[in-house]
Order: C-alpha cells, then sequence, then structure tokens
C-alpha cells in the first residue's frame, strides 16, 4: 500500500514540475525583457512602409526595343525605323536612374523618378531611308545620338494600410523626352538631321506594398490609359516589381524589373505643313530595365 502511495506521489511531483516549467521560463523570460526595453526600443526595427522620404539611387540595364517615323511636309510618311537595326544602337545599354518618395500621411505619397537613357550608334544604311523632309541615301555611313530620358511622377493613395502591406490607386504622369540627332556621310556630300518630340505620359492602375519580415519587402504596380487629345494619340502601359532588403534603419539594395511602353501617334496639322515645333510621326517607346541599387530611407 505503501508503494502505491509512493507511486502515486512519485507522479504528482513530476506532473507538477512539468506544468511550474514553462511558467517558470516564461516568467524568467518576461522578467528579461522588461530589463532590456529601453535598449531594443532604440534598436527596433524600422517600418519602411511608412518612411517620410526615400531616396534612391540605381544603375539600370535597359533592354531597348523603341522605334521612330517622323512625317514630313504634305503628308510625306516617313520611314518606320527600329533603333536597333536602322541606327545600330545596342539594345542593351547601362544608365542612372534617381528616385525620391515623400509619404506626407499614411494613406498617401507622391514618388518622382528620372531615367536616363542616352544611346549612340553607327551603321552603314543598306536602304533608303526619309526622316520628315530629309532623305538619307543607301550606303551612306550614319552616326546617330538618341536621347528617350523619361520623368514621372506618380500619386499613390492606399486604401488598404496596415502593418504589413499598403494596396490602392497609383496615377502617373510624366514626360519622355526624345531627341535625334543624326549625321550622314556619302559620295554626294554629308548631311546633317536633329528631330525632338517631348512625349507626355498619363496612366492609371493598382499598386501594392507587403513587408515579408523585418528587413525584406516587395512591391509592384501595374498602369495604363489610351486617348485621344486633338492631332494626338496615345497609349502607354507601365509596370513594375521591385524587392528591397534593409541591411539597417537608414540604408538598403533594392532591385527589380520595370517596363515602360508608350506609343505615341502625331497626326499632321490640317495644313499640311510641318516644322521643327510640330512633328508628325509615330514614336514607339518601348524598354525594359533591370534595376539594382541603394535606397536610404529618413
Amino acid at each position: 500500500m505503501n508503494n502505491k502511495f509512493v507511486r502515486i506521489g512519485s507522479v504528482a511531483v513530476v506532473l507538477a514540475v512539468l506544468l511550474f516549467l514553462p511558467r517558470l521560463s516564461l516568467a524568467q523570460d518576461t522578467t528579461a525583457t522588461a530589463a532590456t526595453t529601453a535598449t531594443a526600443a532604440t534598436t527596433a526595427t524600422r517600418n519602411h512602409l511608412y518612411d517620410k522620404f526615400q531616396a534612391t539611387l540605381d544603375l539600370t540595364t535597359v533592354l531597348n526595343q523603341s522605334a521612330v517615323r517622323v512625317d514630313g511636309s504634305g503628308n510625306k510618311v516617313g520611314t518606320d525605323l527600329d533603333f536597333r537595326k536602322a541606327f545600330g544602337i545596342s539594345g542593351t545599354t547601362v544608365q542612372p536612374r534617381v528616385g525620391l518618395l515623400w509619404k506626407p500621411g499614411r494613406h498617401t505619397e507622391l514618388e518622382a523618378g528620372y531615367q536616363l537613357i542616352n544611346q549612340k550608334g553607327e551603321r552603314t544604311l543598306s536602304n533608303e531611308i526619309v526622316i520628315g523632309d530629309d532623305t538619307v541615301s543607301t550606303n551612306s555611313n550614319i552616326k546617330t545620338k538618341i536621347g528617350m530620358s523619361n520623368a514621372t511622377m506618380q500619386f499613390r493613395y492606399s486604401f488598404w494600410a496596415a502593418e504589413q502591406h499598403n494596396i490602392g490607386l497609383d496615377v502617373g504622369f510624366g514626360a519622355i523626352f526624345f531627341n535625334l540627332d543624326l549625321d550622314a556621310t556619302a559620295n554626294i556630300g554629308s548631311k546633317s538631321i536633329s528631330e525632338s518630340l517631348p512625349a507626355p505620359t498619363v496612366s492609371i492602375g493598382a499598386f501594392g506594398r507587403w513587408r515579408l519580415g523585418d528587413r525584406w519587402y516587395v512591391r509592384g504596380d501595374a498602369r495604363a490609359v489610351a486617348a485621344k487629345v486633338d492631332r494626338y494619340k496615345i497609349s502607354i502601359f507601365e509596370g513594375e516589381a521591385m524587392g528591397q532588403y534593409y541591411l539597417s534603419n537608414r540604408f538598403g539594395i533594392e532591385g527589380g524589373f520595370n517596363y515602360t511602353g508608350a506609343t505615341l501617334d502625331v497626326a499632321p496639322k490640317s495644313d499640311l505643313k510641318v516644322d521643327r515645333n510640330s512633328v508628325a510621326g509615330k514614336v514607339k517607346f518601348a524598354y525594359g530595365s533591370v534595376r539594382l541599387g541603394v535606397v536610404t530611407a529618413f
């Protein structure tokens, strides 16, 4: 009988110890946490979904698939010119990009960006080409400088603003500054051509930002629009997928992919006259960019 009570008592003691140990451990953890609260508060990982300002500097590998057609006076249709094939422009080039984000409130933010794109090319023409009122003959050696830098401004409003995500409306507007400078040399002489056409951009869509952990963030957006105003017809699609990793509360690195596809079709004036200030034709901006850079939060 005594052995039976001893066994029962032993089991009761073991059960009591097993039940008490987790509570003791929890009490010790709570005590340790309370003792380091002040230090932890100063080193807590920052939620970068709600930074007041962010500045970014990226090197981008631009994958250029753009084309242009510049029409002349009297409804003279120019030649459709693929940048790579017609001008010898490289399909890939490394260019810088800068960005600045300002978040005045929990639900609103503004982001400005400038993607620099300047390229050069050289080749010998196998076919005659027409640019505006100028004709460049076959076998001419052409040297070309093309600029199509892209300035953007985005307004975002978050309908779902939480500690782990921001999801909402994204409205973008800006301009692509297209410039074409061409020098042609042939047996019959030389010729220089210069054309410029700023292409306004407007788009609307949605965006999302997610915090995956203390330091990892991903974001994406997609915007599009199609419109016709006066003699300008434009269609735009813009998209982005990015990831960020913060090394500290202030500095981080980012990488991702952007795509801009914009087609601007400009009809000639009704008087059939085209001058340097009223270019007619069609410009297709189509480029993707692989981005890698640094981000600063403040």
